[in-house]
């Protein structure tokens, strides 16, 4: 017998050939208004309202309500600053609003079911499972910001920028909370908790030389921000199961620390005897991992190693023109991030014909990379060396350019 999927899922039935077809649907629906007020042409207000509705959300869930409300004031056109020649331009900026995400698959909040092989006596056939846990409370993330922005310009606008101060609350975020396997599912996607983010935008431009042949201008721009988790769905409690914790970022490393390598020293000796008495096998050339003083490795030896975001990054692009050629270079910047570099973990320790590392060996007592294997198996806490600092400096870009003169190309 045929089941009944018709053309929605052609290759869901018994057939001698292969067919695969599907179809996803969803829908969002938004009303929209914004007023705008100008007070001589120096007090600005702008106030929006928008009504979002998203298909992909648990009924009773799906619409939501984002007002938002920014004020400005033109300082440079006040009578204090008008004959002010150093100041071209000068703006204040304050603005307070609610946004919203639905990153929500399409009927995700209702589970899913996944195809799947069975038999039946001789016979093979398909058959449907569960692949996914429904959840029927699934609403709109929802986020407010408070912005504070200065907008500038000097000396005929040779120098100009923006500087922009904000903090922002993001609460029901959208998250796979991972639940225990005995429940059939792995993780369900939940409104977990809230988190703050604040953090400060620089962006500056110069006019460095201006002359008939020669220019260079100048692009700066500097990001910061710190996040940090505020709740989550049990309150102002850390879920180490997800490697979410209080007061940190969402994405986190949270593992063991390799502090060094255990030496042939009387010192070492000494305390590697006393971690042996609880349990451990450690010996010289083996990974030193930080303990938190009852000479046992545990989990309870595990810590925040660092987080997957920078703690800020900057960027610069150089512009040179001279007559025809015209020259630019773009540096980028990242500072602060950590970096899961398996690299390490999969190609160094105990690794027959891996790249040449500083080992350990009795003759070379370096706390670099443990001591070789000679039957490729991996030492102990071999994973505490995969944690790097990501922090790098890079040219992202160099051009070179000439434009041909007008009048040749009039020839020509």
């Amino acid at each position: 017998s045929f089941e009944q999927s018709l053309f929605h899922n052609l290759d869901g039935t018994q057939q001698d050939y292969v067919l695969s077809s599907s179809l996803t649907e969803s829908s969002m629906l938004s009303y929209f208004a914004r007023l705008n007020y100008k007070l001589l042409d120096k007090y600005l207000l702008t106030a929006t309202l928008r009504a979002d509705g998203s298909s992909v959300l648990a009924k009773g869930n799906q619409w939501g309500y984002f007002p938002s409300v920014a004020v400005a004031w033109r300082m440079k056109d006040e009578s204090f600053l008008a004959n002010v020649d150093e100041v071209s331009d000068l703006k204040l900026r304050l603005s307070y609003g609610l946004s919203g995400n639905s990153a929500v698959s399409p009927y995700q909040t209702t589970g899913g079911l996944s195809k799947t092989m069975y038999e039946f006596g001789d016979v093979p056939a398909y058959g449907y499972r569960p692949y996914s846990m429904a959840n029927l409370k699934l609403k709109w993330e929802k986020t407010r910001v408070l912005n504070f922005g200065i907008d500038f310009g000097f000396f005929n606008n040779r120098l100009s920028g923006t500087v922009d101060l904000y903090l922002q609350h993001t609460s029901d975020l959208l998250l796979e909370r991972q639940i225990p396997v005995v429940s059939g599912f792995g993780s369900v996607l939940s409104n977990v908790g809230e988190t703050k983010n604040k953090g400060i935008e620089i962006s500056l431009s110069s006019l460095n030389i201006n002359t008939k042949s020669f220019q260079w201008t100048t692009d700066v721009m500097f990001y910061a921000n710190k996040e940090s988790i505020e709740s989550l769905y049990n309150g102002k409690v850390d879920d180490i199961g997800n490697k979410w914790f209080i007061g940190h970022p969402i994405n986190v490393h949270y593992d063991y620390e390799k502090i060094g390598i255990w030496q042939n020293t009387p010192e070492d000796l000494a305390e590697m005897e006393e971690f042996n008495k609880n349990g451990a096998n450690f010996k010289p050339g083996d990974i030193k991992i930080w303990d938190n003083g009852d000479k046992k490795i545990t989990e309870a030896d595990r810590k925040i190693l660092g987080s997957t975001s920078p703690k800020f990054i900057a960027s610069m692009v150089n512009s040179i023109s001279y007559k025809g050629f015209d020259f630019s270079i773009f540096l980028y910047a990242s500072v602060g991030a950590m970096l899961n570099n398996n690299i390490e973990y999969l190609n160094k320790p105990g690794r027959a014909n891996s790249i040449v590392i500083d080992y350990w060996t009795p003759t070379n007592p370096t706390n670099a990379y443990p001591r070789p294997s000679v039957d490729n198996a991996s030492p102990a806490y071999v994973k505490s060396l995969q944690y790097e600092k990501a922090d790098f400096i890079r040219v992202r870009n160099i051009t070179l350019g000439y434009t041909l003169p007008e009048k040749l190309l009039k020839k020509i």
